[in-house]
């Protein structure tokens, strides 16, 4: 039987090496007095009276299929996952691998049996605790599961095959023992742990199970502390569906569901055997690989690749015109369905309709005649007897009839009759041995020359289908190797052509004159934006014929600056012209000073924060200045004197005139020409001059009682 290497993966499942280990806390002060401390149940199988045992927990449940169990990649929690085959190989739908010494036994992987084994007690070499090893068991006589042999390393090989040994005397049932893996490498008899057993109970207990004595409480005692026979180690026989393997079960998922992976009988499905259960999708009780059911119990389905069941081919894909159509049964030609690689089928086998009866279309020339052809020579000659269209020639059966020149009675076309009944010669249309071609006429600038050579392109002349014909086998010329002139945007670059793609967009990399732009030629093609033909950079169209692009912080065309932005204001303008920043402390081109920060508009002399020189107006008496705005400061900033002022020109106006107007009242008085006052009406005095100097009120006068006293 075929052997397989396995390892199982994950730190602390050794099932793969035959080892299992689990550990829990226990309180010695509950052991019994048979057993004086935990170090006296190592070796003892577990159960053993006086031994601790571990705690109902949930591990027997059905294990949780992992989240993403099926992807195709191995996740955490996943052993294996080979995507859509977990189930159909080595690894099951819960992503775990199957191996020898699992409890499962898998028949793709050549087991017979799942080896027998045995929990024993044992110290955990690393924390010192109490925990348990699953040793396989081994026989000495009759017929036992072989158990593999696991190296230290954790390699297990062989195993699940039936041994058959001498048979076993009837008093002794077979002798079994316990066998460690090559993880642990510590034998343990079985029988003589039976026997501290059997010690232990008989020191304690009258009644124990495990004596071989069905006492009242037990349903059976086999005198045995092996948990996986007719009678487990409580005594009971194992119930199928508890949640519990022992007993004789293979398996126990504690539900009824016969179609999951432990069915209701507690042993695992086996392909095979004629019943479906589990999780087969089938089982008709043979190992045929071709029926209904193949040998994995699983339905065939068409298109994974895999030619089982009743497929006739299996290609892995759902192509219906191939070797092996979508449902994966062979064509069958005349079946009046087209499938597969059939070119067609009208269900008949006629060699001679339409569609022959090997599905295939008719192809004159194949030498086959078929369908509704006349004849098939196998050739493409139009001139032998059989035509390009199959159908016979009629010339040729030996009798010169009208219209022919000739008839010799077969169907060689280079003797001196043609199989058209014409005479040999150069000229008649027919190609005759000797000749290169013959095109039926005398015109000697076509394609076949007067005597019967081939026109080749290159030899100088143009003949009928050449457009040229330069005489050489240069293709870069004015006339390419094809004696046919170059024709812009066929998409073929030849002759002349710097390129050639395929269109007649002036616009792209190749103009429509197939020639490449040349930046400078002063036209504009391919593309170019602008072409002034020059390769200048300061003009409007720099020498790489592009227009320049404001704010891409490079220099071009007519540009003054271009600092990557098109913001003004910060020295270079939003059209890329050069602009001064007043107050950076640099006099540039429109600026009349600019001393920085020390511009100022308080500061006599100073530049003004408008980057203008001190200047009169600017309300500011500067060093050159006499004055600066106000009332009789001039527009050249210089103070007016006393007498250019208007206010006093016109005073002294004034006074002048009161002057001059009281000198006259004077004089006209003095001369007796004005008007004599009554005596009794007192004359006031016209003016200031007209009254005496003794009149005049002075600071030195002194008044009393209304007079003044002198």
């Amino acid at each position: 039987m075929h052997r397989k290497n396995h390892y199982r993966k994950g730190a602390g499942v050794l099932l793969a090496l035959g080892v299992g280990l689990l550990s829990w806390h226990t309180q010695t002060s509950s052991l019994p007095a048979q057993v004086m401390s935990l170090q006296d149940c190592v070796g003892k199988p577990y159960g053993f009276p006086g031994c601790p045992v571990k705690p109902v927990s949930s591990s027997s449940q059905a294990q949780a299929i992992p989240p993403n169990c099926g992807d195709g990649r191995v996740d955490q929690g996943e052993e294996c996952d080979e995507g859509r085959f977990n189930g159909l190989s080595e690894c099951t739908d819960h992503c775990k691998l199957l191996f020898c010494g699992d409890g499962v036994v898998t028949t793709f992987l050549n087991e017979e049996c799942e080896p027998d084994f045995q929990e024993v007690y044992a110290l955990d070499k690393s924390t010192g605790k109490l925990t348990t090893e699953i040793r396989f068991m081994t026989a000495t006589c009759g017929k036992y599961c072989e158990p593999p042999t696991c190296d230290a390393t954790g390699l297990c090989t062989g195993g699940c095959s039936f041994t058959f040994l001498d048979e076993c005397a009837s008093s002794s049932a077979g002798t079994v023992s316990a066998q460690t893996s090559g993880a642990s490498q510590t034998a343990t008899q079985a029988e003589t742990a039976q026997q501290a057993h059997g010690a232990a109970s008989e020191s304690t207990s009258a009644s124990a199970c495990g004596n071989g004595i069905v006492e009242p409480g037990e349903v059976c005692d086999d005198g045995n502390r092996y948990n996986f026979d007719d009678c487990t180690n409580s005594c009971t026989h194992a119930v199928c569906g508890d949640g519990v393997r022992e007993g004789i079960e293979e398996c126990d998922d504690g539900n009824r569901n016969d179609f999951d992976d432990c069915p209701n009988d507690c042993h695992i499905a086996v392909c095979g055997d004629n019943i479906r259960e589990g999780r087969e999708e089938c089982d008709d009780g043979n190992q045929n690989n071709f029926d209904e059911c193949p040998t994995d119990c699983r339905i065939a389905v068409c298109g994974d690749g895999v030619r089982e069941g009743q497929e006739q081919c299996d290609d892995g894909n759902f192509m219906n015109n191939d070797s092996c159509p979508n449902n994966c049964r062979l064509p069958d030609c005349g079946n009046g369905i087209r499938e597969g690689k059939e070119e067609c089928d009208d269900g008949n086998q006629n060699d001679f309709d339409d569609c022959p009866s090997d599905c295939r279309l008719v192809v004159c020339g194949d030498g086959v005649r078929e369908g509704r052809e006349d004849c098939d020579d196998g050739n493409r000659i139009d001139s032998d007897g059989c035509s390009n269209r199959c159908l016979l020639a009629r010339c040729g059966d030996g009798t010169v009839q009208s219209g022919e020149e000739c008839d010799d009675g077969n169907q060689i076309n280079t003797d001196s009759c043609s199989t058209l009944c014409r005479k040999a010669g150069c000229g008649d249309g027919i190609l005759q041995q000797g000749e290169e071609c013959d095109d039926g006429n005398r015109i000697n600038t076509d394609s076949c020359t007067n005597v019967c050579k081939q026109a080749v392109c290159g030899d100088g002349t143009v003949q009928s289908g050449e457009e040229c014909d330069d005489g050489n086998r240069k293709d870069t010329d004015a006339c390419p190797n094809d004696c046919l002139l170059s024709v812009c945007g066929d998409g073929t670059r030849e002759g002349l052509e710097e390129c050639d793609d395929g269109n007649r967009n002036n616009n792209d990399n190749c103009p429509s004159d197939c020639v490449l732009p040349l930046c400078g030629d002063g036209v504009m093609e391919g593309l170019e934006e602008c072409d002034d033909g020059n390769v200048l950079d300061g003009d409007d169209c720099p020498g790489y014929c592009r227009l320049p692009v404001c704010g891409n912080k490079t220099r071009e065309g007519k540009e003054e600056c271009d600092d990557g932005n098109t913001l003004s204001g910060d020295g270079c303008s939003a059209n890329c012209l050069t602009e001064s920043v007043c107050g950076d402390g640099i006099q540039e081109k429109d600026e009349e000073c600019d001393d920085g920060s020390e511009n100022s508009d308080d500061i006599p002399d100073a530049c003004r924060t408008d980057c203008t020189h001190a200047s009169c107006g600017d309300g500011l008496v500067d060093s050159n200045e006499e004055c600066d705005g106000g009332r009789y400061c001039t527009s050249a900033c210089l103070q007016l004197g006393v007498f250019q002022r208007k206010d006093t020109q016109y005073g002294l106006f004034g006074l002048t005139v009161l002057l001059l107007g009281g000198g006259a009242l004077y004089l006209l008085r003095g001369k007796g020409k004005l008007p004599s006052q009554a005596p009794s009406v007192p004359q006031e005095p016209a003016s200031l001059d007209d009254i005496p100097l003794d009149e005049l009120e002075m600071p030195w006068h002194k008044w009393e009682d209304g007079k003044r006293s002198k």
